[in-house]
């Protein structure tokens, strides 16, 4: 593959003495420049502007035709005490490569390489090479994505109108953030609200006029406590970009965000199939609608060559924006309908009612002067019954409510690159990260339990807690997926492909609960129903199941209680004393491996029976089966039900 141009980094991470990058030199194959020192970054993972060709200093505007087509690399190794910083670094192929292992040779610790230009040249290049041992690859600067910013609205909200509004005070609570720069300070971690962070951004010099006339940002008359990294992100039309602001230093100052107050998914679908019809719209560049007060302005500062800019609205990409949005955005819908983000919908049982919540909510947003547009080629404001929100597609007008994954979506998910490089078992781990974030959402969606998908899911937690561990963590890496997750998620890939209906409502009661409980040596169920139990099964742990965890066993015992005593169709009532039990059959999976596997066999014969688990949980002393784990044997059915045994606590004294 011919390679016109790509830049590299090599960074000392030899544990807690980690220091920044010391002396950088330059190779293009033809011509090598040495900046010792250099204009770095705080973190030391890039410079600024090396000097290439004979010294003359070259930005990200350089004219890559006159660079040989040769991998350009920069490398600096701060050395341990006693040896000078030292850089080295080779050109042309990759046999090159072993001179530059032999050289570093004496260097302690690990390396870890930075790819700046992953759309020229995959990172996994680097670390698949045989004469680089312990080397690891790490994703740097992100590219601008080459495309014009997309015209963004002029528009602000009146914060005050909005707050004034909130009846609960959940907006209010985090209004401060853009209105009153001394709570601004006070989510600072102690020491860190002075800031003195700055990352430039590669190409963002072209945009600046349009970011600009937008309002969006404005030329810095002083330096920004943070300044920082910004890139664009294509947006669904593919011929524009968002601007999105890497805005992790600010992040790791500040106190995490209170909650969103977002819905869950699975609540959200469930209290729009309570209505029939709605009106869906969106905020237009909804973040940029919120202006941010001068005096806070300038912690989002933009990296620039020559003059660094200031943010003028919501950061997209500060940990509190989401917060923000979201709070506000349900002060508009408040009684009305939901809010998902900068999406907004209107329900109704009834036309009329649907009507004249539209009405309400047009009101209260030009009141708060903020801006909507309609949804695809829906007309504003338009009521309708069928319609596709938050990448789900409702139907209304059915006889019984339903939903599915929006068709578009799941096209793109099922004949996507990210899927295809997963399912032959090598792909990198953002590619897997893309692909499971989409298996979580259909999954969700349509109503499909994760359980069943024990291997991928044990998997993506191993990934997961390897690139949270990680200094630095390594996204473009190659990973191998394990064949049995690979064969899972051919499942998943197969029903999101046929895209089926999934039928809202909530079925029938089946008039018995089921009581459930284990102890370290044994297990019980019960079946209860009109006042008494109607059967029962209980048992022995033997084999491997009698070392397993308490939680593992728990589920065992829920898993014998469905497949032996739960027959009649509809809503099953199951009472567990266990919340980790009762935590994985309400949602479908566990962090267990173990225990997925036997959910889901729990979860596939209630399927077959019509049956819907209702975990509840209740406390030891409750637990009606508890008796039957520790040598009581079991009644003759059908049997009174026990009185409930009650522990002491220390209340009982006084």
């Amino acid at each position: 593959m011919a390679v016109t141009w790509t830049r590299a980094w090599w960074r000392w991470t030899g544990g807690p003495t980690t220091r920044p990058v010391e002396r950088v030199v330059r190779v293009d194959g033809r011509s090598r420049a040495d900046e010792p020192g250099g204009e770095r970054q705080a973190f030391g993972r890039w410079v600024k502007r090396p000097r290439v060709d004979g010294g003359k200093r070259r930005g990200d505007g350089c004219d890559r035709r006159s660079l040989s087509p040769t991998w350009v690399l920069a490398v600096g190794c701060p050395q341990p005490a006693g040896r000078g910083g030292r850089g080295v670094g080779v050109g042309r192929d990759a046999s090159r490569l072993a001179g530059l292992q032999r050289r570093l040779q004496g260097i302690a610790g690990g390396l870890a390489v930075y790819d700046e230009a992953p759309d020229n040249v995959s990172s996994s290049t680097y670390s698949s090479t045989p004469s680089l041992p312990g080397c690891r690859v790490a994703p740097g600067m992100r590219a601008d994505a080459g495309l014009p910013l997309a015209r963004v609205t002029s528009n602000r909200v009146d914060l005050r109108a909005l707050a004034a509004m909130d009846g609960v005070g959940r907006f209010r609570e985090v209004l401060p953030m853009l209105m009153d720069p001394v709570a601004f300070a006070e989510a600072f971690v102690s020491g860190d609200a002075a800031g003195g962070c700055r990352v430039p951004s590669r190409g963002m010099e072209r945009h600046r006029a349009t970011l600009r006339s937008c309002g969006v940002a404005s030329d810095a008359r002083s330096r920004p406590a943070f300044a920082m990294k910004a890139f664009t992100t294509p947006k669904k039309d593919g011929r524009t970009a968002r601007l999105v602001l890497d805005a992790r230093p600010l992040n790791d100052a500040m106190r995490r965000p209170p909650s969103m107050d977002l819905p869950r998914l699975r609540d959200f679908i469930a209290e729009v199939e309570r209505h029939r019809f709605a009106m869906q719209c969106d905020g237009v560049s909804y973040f940029y609608q919120f202006p941010v007060d001068a005096s806070i302005s300038r912690y989002f500062g933009i990296g620039m060559k020559g003059c660094d800019m200031l943010l003028n609205v919501l950061c997209m990409g500060w940990s509190w924006a989401p917060c923000i949005a979201q709070r506000a955005s349900n002060v508009l819908v408040r009684d009305l309908g939901l809010a998902w983000v900068d999406n907004f919908l209107v329900l109704g049982g009834t036309l009329d009612e649907a009507e004249r919540n539209v009405a309400v909510f047009r009101k209260r947003a030009q009141a708060a002067r903020v801006e909507v547009r309609a949804e695809g080629d829906d007309a504003l404001w338009q009521v309708r019954s069928r319609f596709v929100c938050v990448g789900v597609e409702f139907d209304l007008a059915a006889e019984t409510q339903r939903h599915r994954l929006d068709p578009s979506w799941a096209e793109r998910w099922v004949d996507g690159s990210g899927m295809t490089a997963v399912l032959s078992g090598r792909a990198t781990a953002r590619q897997f990260a893309e692909v499971f974030g989409g298996a979580v959402w259909a999954t969700d969606i349509l109503a499909v339990p994760r359980c069943h998908f024990a291997a991928l899911l044990s998997f993506a937690g191993r990934l997961g807690g390897r690139m949270v561990g990680a200094a630095a963590p390594v996204w473009d890496e190659v990973v191998d997926v394990p064949p049995s997750a690979r064969r899972e998620l051919g499942a998943l890939r197969k029903i999101v492909r046929e895209n089926p209906w999934v039928v809202g409502g909530v079925p029938e009661d089946t008039g018995s609960v089921l009581w459930t409980d284990a102890s370290s040596r044994a297990w019980a169920a019960l079946l209860e129903a009109e006042g008494r139990f109607v059967d029962g099964r209980q048992g022995v742990f033997a084999g491997p199941d009698a070392d397993a965890h308490i939680n593992l066993k728990e589920m065992l015992a829920f898993a014998e209680g469905v497949v032996r005593l739960c027959w009649a169709p509809g809503a099953q009532r199951c009472r567990i004393d266990n919340a980790a039990v009762v935590g994985a059959v309400a949602k479908g999976s566990s962090s267990s491996y173990a225990a997925n596997r036997v959910l889901s066999r729990s979860l596939r014969v209630a399927g077959r029976r019509g049956i819907v688990l209702r975990p509840d949980w209740v406390p030891s002393g409750g637990q009606l089966a508890d008796p039957y784990t520790r040598g009581t044997s079991l009644p003759r059915f059908p049997a009174q039900l026990p009185l409930p045994r009650s522990r002491a606590t220390p209340f009982d004294l006084f």
